[in-house]
């Protein structure tokens, strides 16, 4: 795409900014490379804010886009900007920064030779000195030559939010800003693009100024040095760190993690000595040994991970007094002063969010599909929509959701097939609701589903970010279990061992945001991709359930083999047991520090003993790393007498061992103490 025809979004969130907004509208208004639209999102200014940006929209035709609501959080602010914008590039300008008039040009014309990146250009920040606003250079700390992006942005090197133009693609990638990042959100945002390869393309030329506000004036990003912001900072590190750790990339960068926290220590001395301790703590955790080091250097030595040089600093000692407002700006901005009195019909209209977006995959099931989205259409509670995503199916599911002719359905296509996980990815980037629940295209929900779970989270703190409900299983053969949980809240430690929500994902409802937190389904595994997520969604965030079943779990197992490509991929043996060696592998470490891994590799060597799959030796080499970790379990021990045994000895063993535990739990009661 030629970045002449770049269609640009800017996205300008407001609150109480009326010094500076008709000054920042204007700086945009006179760009180079105008935009295709502006949209100003006013979050509960109690000044005359709103009244401003209803001027110019009124002056400037469908240009200006306003709208009003009221989140008192930046983030949430800008999220709303981006669901309303248009553009194939998104810039979040804050309503007291300015650009200068090449700023959008030079950006579009960097980011059309790589369309899903993130172009940079320099900045300037702006001090108010003797009644005017004098323009000095990038108060950041210098990046080194040798430093990649991600390693410069951990210890101070940065851009400001105003010089950065996002490709819609990068910014929908990476998840979104992160709601629950009250300081520190926009390195937030950076850095989780940069974890996930996203090219950063630095440009010479444009300008856009960073306001530093005088003392006694706030803005939406918050104080960077009071107690409540250096959390907020220290948590984005800690993000940022356990991402690495994810990606077994923690060694490269722990130097610039280390050299992290070593900052916010230092901020913290003398004012907060607790925080203070605490982030020479996480330091020290960090320190890099003589091996993190030499890799470390090696990695410097490749330049940047996005292969680009980084662009030669600006001059710092260049100081000017900054003044905008000519050409069209100058001609709007007037008229926008001079207009009449806008009224509130001026605003535009928020659009209807839904309240949960619901995420159906569907893969060469066409014939199920009918039967899943009824149980969706027949819910108490309406206020949703439907993403079926097709992973490029042979057989035709879009008929089937044209036949149903609800407007809350919309259907998406994959170009390939890329595998449940990558249409659960698309269906997240899609939804627009603050809720987000999953189902398989093969299962059913019960009408009261969504309402309980819906009620429950309006109910529940921030902290709870998982809700899952208890369901009932249908097997091919007719017959029905039913699943009731009771199991809620800090549930990491047990999910480290085995996946207790069941049900495929068909019954866990989410907020939206925690894609900020954890990130999207991993695409590479081959199976238990929900486990893989709802284990790493507890790790930072409680779990709530209701245990009333209200999914129905269809079963399909043919353990004949001959059913094909209905088989669910999770109860392919192959496939999942891939699946857990990859599952143990990137979660060992943690499973290792609780002193539960030998539980989670005596669970698979019990998988492989199981009828239909009796892969005897595969369960003996997990049996006897099991016995590595923990010799003296009597789990592990268990297991090694099953896995060395032979099939009839075996189920010998099993029954006995359901026999004992019986006892033992028939004893447990005898014995508990009785109320008078």
């Amino acid at each position: 795409m030629k970045h002449a025809d770049m269609k640009i979004s800017v996205i300008i969130p407001c609150h109480n900014a009326e010094l500076y907004l008709a000054q920042t509208i204007g700086s945009v208004l006179d760009q180079n490379h105008c935009p295709n639209e502006i949209i100003i999102v006013d979050d509960g200014s109690t000044d005359r804010s709103l009244e401003i940006a209803r001027r110019f929209q009124l002056a400037a035709g469908d240009l200006v886009q306003v709208y009003s609501e009221s989140f008192r959080n930046a983030a949430r602010t800008r999220n709303l900007g981006a669901s309303l914008a248009n553009g194939d590039a998104l810039m979040f300008l804050d309503a007291d920064d300015l650009l200068a008039p090449d700023a959008l040009e030079s950006l579009a014309a960097g980011l059309a030779d790589r369309p899903g990146g993130i172009a940079a250009c320099p900045w300037r920040r702006l001090e108010l000195e003797n009644g005017e606003w004098i323009s000095r250079p990038a108060s950041c700390a210098r990046r080194r030559p040798d430093q990649d992006a991600l390693s410069a942005w951990l210890v101070g090197w940065y851009y400001t939010t105003c010089s950065v133009l996002w490709s819609k693609k990068a910014f929908v990638h990476t998840g979104g800003w992160d709601e629950e990042t009250f300081l520190n959100d926009d390195g937030d945002l950076m850095m989780r693009a940069l974890l996930s390869d996203i090219p950063l393309i630095e440009t010479a030329s444009g300008t856009s100024y960073y306001r530093r506000l005088p003392e006694g004036q706030t803005s939406l990003s918050g104080k960077r040095y009071t107690y409540g912001g250096l959390i907020g900072r220290m948590a984005v590190i800690e993000k940022v760190a356990r991402m690495l750790e994810e990606q077994k990339r923690i060694d490269i960068y722990k130097p610039s993690v280390s050299h992290a926290f070593a900052l916010i220590a230092a901020d913290a001395a003398g004012r907060f000595d607790g925080l203070c301790q605490q982030a020479r703590t996480r330091m020290r955790q960090y320190a890099p040994s003589l091996w993190s080091r030499a890799l470390a250097s090696r990695a410097r030595s490749r330049v940047s991970s996005n292969g680009m040089k980084p662009v030669a600093a600006p001059p710092r000692d260049r100081v000017e007094v900054i003044r905008f407002g000519t050409n069209r700006a100058e001609t709007v901005l007037a008229s926008a002063l001079a207009n009449s009195e806008p009224d509130a019909a001026s605003l535009c209209p928020l659009p209807n969010l839904p309240a949960v977006s619901v995420i159906i995959p569907v893969y060469n099931r066409a014939h199920l599909l009918p039967r899943t989205l009824d149980g969706v259409l027949k819910q108490t509670f309406t206020d949703f929509e439907v993403l079926i995503v097709d992973d490029c199916s042979q057989d035709d599911p879009a008929s089937v959701v044209a036949g149903f002719q609800d407007p809350r359905l919309r259907y998406l296509r994959q170009p390939e097939n890329r595998g449940v996980a990558a249409a659960r990815n698309r269906g997240l980037r899609d939804a627009r609701a603050p809720l987000v629940a999953f189902l398989d295209d093969d299962d059913e929900w019960f009408p009261e589903k969504l309402d309980m779970q819906v009620d429950l989270f309006r109910r529940s703190p921030r902290e709870v970010a998982l809700i899952y409900t208890g369901l009932e299983t249908v097997r091919c053969e007719g017959s029905h279990t039913l699943q009731e949980p009771t199991a809620r809240g800090d549930l990491y430690r047990e999910l480290l061992v085995r996946n207790i929500l069941h049900g495929a994902g068909s019954n866990a409802m989410i907020r939206r945001n925690v894609v900020a937190e954890v990130g999207f389904f991993d695409e590479n595994l081959p199976a238990i991709e929900d486990y893989d997520y709802w284990l790493r969604v507890s790790r930072h965030y409680k779990i709530d359930c209701i245990s009333t079943p209200l999914v129905r779990y269809n079963d399909s197992r043919d353990l004949s083999g001959s059913s094909g490509d209905e088989v669910r991929r999770s109860l392919n043996v192959k496939a999942n047991q891939e699946a857990r060696n990859q599952f143990y592998t990137k979660h060992g470490a943690q499973m290792r520090k609780a002193g539960l891994a030998h539980l989670f590799l005596i669970d698979s060597a019990r998988r492989l003993l199981a009828p239909g799959r009796n892969d005897v030796n595969a369960a003996r080499r997990l049996a006897l790393r099991a016995f590595a970790l923990a010799p003296t379990s009597w789990e592990v021990r268990n297991m090694l007498l099953q896995a060395f045994t032979s099939d009839k000895m075996r189920i010998f063993l099993a029954k006995g061992q359901r026999v004992f535990e019986r006892i033992v739990r028939m004893g447990a009661r005898n014995t508990a103490p009785r109320r008078e």
